[in-house]
């Protein structure tokens, strides 16, 4: 990944990446389940990690104006994110317009 997520970033990307990672993350979470040593998963780290660096940037680019809304609704609202659950669909939705991550396989 290019650069790292911060911990708001990493928030209101979560249940986009979910969606948009899908497969990468069952894969990964399938051999951590196997208590296999991180060198054993490094394949599916990467493959996750380039998923959602994808994200990310899909975010940053096509859907910006929601990503930014987003981010600052959970700074906003660090008790409450409940408060943030409309513009979390519709980052979501961006992103899944825009074939973010494996989507766009």
């Amino acid at each position: 990944m290019s650069a790292e997520l911060n911990s708001t970033e990493l928030y209101a990307l979560g249940s986009g990446i979910g969606v948009c990672c899908n497969s990468a993350a069952e894969a990964f979470t399938t051999k951590s389940a196997l208590k296999q040593s991180p060198a054993d998963k490094k394949p599916e780290i990467d493959s996750l990690q380039s998923c959602v660096a994808s994200v990310a940037k899909t975010a940053n680019s096509a859907c910006s104006g929601e990503y930014d809304l987003m981010k600052s609704c959970l700074e906003s609202n660090k008790r409450s994110w409940a408060q943030c659950q409309e513009l979390k669909r519709g980052l979501d939705l961006c992103l899944v317009k825009n074939k973010a991550g494996e989507l766009a396989n």
